[in-house]
């Protein structure tokens, strides 16, 4: 296959976690009865934004505050205490974990969660080692794309992402993008080629060919 390496976005490509991350933030705003479902939408429609820009847009548009570092730092306390539990029990996509341990060309992380978090997640499911560079939140992640790109010249890469923000950063960086539509459809206006999961091997590996025909296209 002509591909120097495959990047894959955490919460909804590795782990289905993009909804328990949703109820877990949504909990946050429970008193605010009459915007559940509002903001339950700003939530999934935002993902792959770091949770610290997410969570002051929310407190902006439904606290009518402007938070200041310390309330910040109080809801992101709140968040990842809240989380911290129900990560580790979180599914894995199908198919993915053998994807990865098939190891067929250099494979990275890209996510917007913590890079701590991120390195946790693996750890625990006994996928760490398999990836040459694990990127977290600290870093943009078309800035962490535009790195793997330049260490890989000799061919393109692919970036397997769950979001709106994935699928810009993929495209200001000049990779190639495949949506895995797992836990929730964000590309239903988007011309994205579009896996459910990893479990069909074949089907895989024709939508990287479809990627990158798209992204030569462009």
């Amino acid at each position: 296959m002509p591909l120097s390496a495959v990047v894959f976005d955490l919460d909804g490509v590795i782990v289905k976690t993009n909804l328990v991350k949703r109820d877990t933030m949504l909990s946050l705003f429970a008193d605010i009865s009459d915007q559940q479902d509002a903001i339950s939408r700003f939530i999934l429609e935002n993902g792959g934004i770091p949770r610290r820009m997410k969570l002051a847009q929310l407190l902006r548009k439904y606290r009518h505050a402007d938070p200041s570092e310390e309330m910040l730092s109080e809801y992101l306390r709140r968040y990842a205490t809240a989380l911290e539990h129900q990560l580790a029990a979180a599914h894995m996509v199908e198919g993915v974990a053998e994807f990865i341990a098939s190891d067929l060309v250099s494979q990275h992380v890209c996510s917007s969660a913590p890079e701590s978090e991120v390195r946790k997640q693996l750890a625990c499911r006994g996928l760490e080692a398999h990836f040459a560079a694990i990127y977290g939140g600290e870093m943009p992640k078309a800035e962490a794309l535009r790195t793997i790109k330049a260490a890989h010249m000799n061919g393109p890469i692919v970036f397997f992402g769950d979001s709106s923000a994935d699928y810009e950063a993929a495209r200001e960086a000049g990779a190639a993008f495949v949506a895995v539509v797992c836990e929730h459809d964000n590309f239903q206006s988007e011309s994205v080629v579009r896996i459910t999961d990893f479990s069909h091997r074949a089907g895989v590996e024709q939508a990287i060919l479809q990627s990158l025909a798209q992204r030569r296209a462009t």
